[in-house]
């Protein structure tokens, strides 16, 4: 599986057998320049500008936007429904966690979490291969919170997203943190996964977008 991170909360997942699934692509106002990858399905956290805006994206892909369980050309999804703040949704709503399966790998995108697990969904969390987790706070978890629920979840990688950067000016905090907190190493904006090498990767990592680089 090779996994290219656009920015933000927006990644590709391209799987050997041939699918592309996209998760929470960003409208122009977010900073980065858009995802235009070509996506078999594309999967939304939740209706926010900066997790939905599937129109850039090239070919005619599925839009995943529920947690019902489902296969995408051999690939599996299921959601886990949770909230977009601390307050049972009251002050931004629902939120979805997604788990994929494919290339013998499992990958959770939290999408905007914003509120630590519960333990129903740390026991499906727990040792995926491959956690993308929010770290920059306001609109989700924040960075201590993000480190704790790395800790408690145990997956064999995991990846920082939505935080602050040079192209996002989002309320958000940076990487600095992160990397303070869990001794995140760099990795670049796109990386192959495969279950025989995920020991070569580092336990916590950020992605380095391409104008970083």
């Amino acid at each position: 599986m090779n996994l290219t991170w656009y920015g933000h909360s927006c990644f590709a997942l391209a799987f050997s057998c041939g699918t592309t699934i996209v998760i929470d692509p960003f409208d122009d106002s977010v900073g980065y320049p858009l995802c235009r990858a070509r996506a078999d399905a594309v999967l939304c956290s939740h209706d926010h500008f900066d997790h939905n805006h599937v129109s850039s994206l090239q070919g005619k892909p599925l839009i995943v936007a529920d947690s019902a369980p489902r296969t995408v050309g051999g690939v599996q999804i299921h959601g886990l429904p949770c909230f977009h703040d601390d307050a049972q949704g009251a002050k931004r709503g629902k939120n979805i966690a997604f788990i994929l399966e494919g290339d013998g790998l499992r990958i959770a995108h939290l999408g905007d979490l914003g509120h630590m697990p519960t333990p129903e969904m740390y026991e499906a969390l727990r040792g995926v291969d491959v956690m993308l987790v929010p770290i920059g706070g306001t609109y989700t978890i924040t960075t201590p919170e993000a480190a704790a629920l790395i800790r408690t979840a145990r997956p064999r990688v995991a990846i920082a997203m939505h935080f602050k950067t040079e192209l996002c000016d989002f309320p958000i905090t940076d990487e600095k943190e992160f990397v303070r907190l869990t001794g995140a190493q760099s990795l670049p904006g796109e990386v192959e996964i495969l279950p025989e090498t995920l020991d070569r990767l580092p336990a916590t990592a950020v992605m380095q977008y391409p104008s970083a680089t």
